[in-house]
């Protein structure tokens, strides 16, 4: 080809095309138990044999509880051609954990109807109530032990529209790798590790988008108090007696807690005497090309939110943040209420670091 039609071709070249939520297999599967083996013995195995066999382009999963515990495992085929391929394989796995280990306990669901509808309320509305299960209906739940296929609805007006979409979905692959790996190598079934884990996840990324300098510390604290403020009027009312637990809490695991904090704080800075893990490097590392990528969509002008409007890039990253960080505790396994603890006393252990750095 000469360079008459080298450049006929260049301009004539269909852009790629942009993923939509119908190219991705989703998989609900119902699992009235603790699901990290669902994950570390299921899971874990069949995305690492679609890779090795080059037919995984992106996945990741997240937990959740409408119409029953469960985890969603998302699955983006590298070749749609071998769609079928991919769900086959994957609810092939599926059927065979569940019946070599299923959910021995069915849950009380008279007992947990009011529970799961104030959860449903908190998260939608009445109105969306009313539409899917009518004034007085209550929610069906899904048979335990069962896997569905239910169409993934992209939150696009969430995360900043269909590019920032496909950046959020590369983000969540990253985070549920991270996160399986937790499961498999710490004892996360222990409280205080589990709540550990989710602190410096928490507090690299945060620090990563809103910067480890003086004024990026007290952004983080700011943006960790409004934070654990939205889950407290979302979830609860906020009380005294809670928050004065909480700086129990706090008093008691201070120097622990501010000395991880610190070295967290200097890593994302790059100190050379810090030394961080090779793990806590890795997500430090993804989390500030993360942030860039953000700012690379907000400069171009290719966030929009559910307002409509394009806010200014350091809003920008406050909104994706939040839903970020988010959706890594749920991976996790972190409750909201743990979310908000968590959030108030990082924010106080920021404030104290902020407060060193003035004096």
């Amino acid at each position: 080809m000469d360079e008459a039609t080298d450049g006929v071709a260049a301009r004539t070249a269909e852009p790629p095309r942009r993923v939509t939520e119908d190219d991705w297999i989703s998989l609900h599967v119902f699992y009235a138990a603790n699901a990290n083996p669902v994950l570390v013995r299921c899971v874990k195995p069949l995305v690492a044999g679609l890779r090795a066999d080059g037919l995984l382009r992106h996945w990741f999963f997240i937990r959740y509880w409408l119409e029953g515990p469960h985890i969603r495992l998302r699955l983006l085929p590298a070749d749609p051609a071998r769609a079928e391929e991919v769900r086959r394989r994957a609810e092939e796995a599926i059927a065979a954990f569940l019946r070599e280990r299923p959910a021995l306990y069915e849950e009380d669901r008279n007992a947990s109807a009011d529970l799961y509808k104030n959860m449903f309320l908190a998260e939608y509305s009445i109105e969306r109530w009313n539409e899917l299960y009518g004034a007085e209906g209550q929610m069906p739940f899904r048979d335990n032990n069962s896997v569905a296929a239910i169409t993934y609805e992209r939150e696009l007006d969430r995360y900043g529209g269909p590019a920032a979409m496909e950046l959020a979905e590369a983000h969540f692959e990253r985070s549920s790798d991270v996160v399986v790996r937790l499961l498999e190598t710490t004892n996360v079934h222990v409280r205080t590790v589990l709540l550990g884990q989710a602190a410096q996840l928490t507090i690299g990324l945060c620090l990563a988008f809103l910067g480890a300098d003086e004024q990026g510390v007290t952004e983080t604290a700011a943006f960790l108090r409004r934070y654990r403020q939205m889950w407290e009027t979302s979830y609860q009312e906020p009380s005294d007696s809670q928050h004065a637990r909480f700086d129990r809490s706090y008093e008691r695991m201070r120097p622990r807690l501010l000395q991880r904090v610190r070295h967290i704080r200097d890593s994302a800075r790059e100190e050379p005497a810090t030394g961080p893990t090779p793990q806590l490097r890795d997500w430090l590392v993804h989390a500030a090309e993360l942030r860039d990528q953000v700012l690379e969509l907000s400069a171009a002008d290719a966030l929009a939110f559910r307002d409509g409007t394009a806010p200014e890039p350091r809003a920008a990253l406050a909104i994706v943040l939040s839903s970020y960080v988010h959706m890594t505790n749920n991976r996790l396994g972190v409750s909201i209420l743990d979310e908000i603890y968590l959030a108030y006393i990082l924010d106080k252990a920021l404030a104290e670091l902020a407060a060193e750095s003035a004096r």
